[in-house]
């Protein structure tokens, strides 16, 4: 019985040996494994996409180095877009139902695109920098909270709050908010904030906020209604998920 015992304690030992060096084994490959696994990155942070490229544009990353723009291509705050003469692109920001069309020799930066929470609802605040040129804005917001910054010449152009806004802004400071916009448009500049609403135009030169001259503008419209398609299509909304 002793006998008997005293080989039961043996085996036990050694089986507890036995596992103690097999997890000796195992643990760096483990913790290895942890070191170098990556760390996904979110799908929900804001971006922007080309959409539509006509003629030669080019963007880049660092404000330095320019390379070609194409369809498709997807930007991070922080990158430079030009269009050359007789061209334009068209881009979609997501999360915010937002398309830029960029007109011949424009050039623009994307300074920030942030995302915070705020009552449980995502809120995205878009800066851009109109350095140059002039560009086509509709805004098809459904986040209140959200806002889209427009710097040129006059100061800051905000769009702040839901529903549909369509605009012209130019690089030198004029800026006309489209019939059928429900979104005004603050200009932010040293005089103080003026709000231009749907169907009127506001250039800095004057300083003063009168009614667009519709002969002017037919052209434009046309383009701003056909901008508006493109925000509707699948292409455009398919690479905004949902807020």
């Amino acid at each position: 019985m002793k006998q008997n015992k005293f080989s039961r304690v043996v085996k036990h030992l050694l089986g507890t040996a036995f596992a103690l060096a097999l997890l000796q084994l195992c643990l760096p490959a483990v913790l290895n494994a942890q070191a170098v696994k990556p760390v996904p990155v979110s799908a929900d942070q804001p971006n922007a996409m080309t959409v539509s490229v006509t003629g030669k544009c080019e963007y880049s990353d660092d404000g330095v180095t320019f390379a070609t723009l194409t369809q498709g291509h997807v930007f991070q705050q922080g990158a430079t877009v030009r269009t050359g003469d007789d061209s334009r692109a068209d881009l979609f920001f997501r999360r915010t139902g937002t398309t830029v069309r960029l007109q011949a020799g424009t050039e623009l930066r994307i300074e920030r695109m942030s995302l915070t929470m705020k009552d449980g609802l995502p809120i995205v605040d878009t800066l851009l920098d109109l350095r140059a040129g002039r560009i086509f804005t509709v805004v098809r917001s459904t986040v209140v909270g959200s806002t889209l910054e427009i710097r040129n010449a006059a100061g800051r152009s905000v769009v702040q709050g839901s529903g549909i806004g369509r605009y012209i802004i130019t690089a030198d400071g004029t800026h006309v908010v489209a019939t059928g916009s429900v979104i005004p448009l603050k200009v932010i500049g040293e005089n103080g904030i003026t709000v231009v609403a749907a169907g009127q135009q506001f250039d800095k030169k004057d300083g003063k906020v009168l009614a667009a001259s519709p002969p002017l503008w037919v052209k434009d419209m046309i383009e701003l209604d056909e901008l508006q398609a493109v925000t509707e299509q699948p292409a455009a909304t398919g690479a905004s998920p949902k807020p």
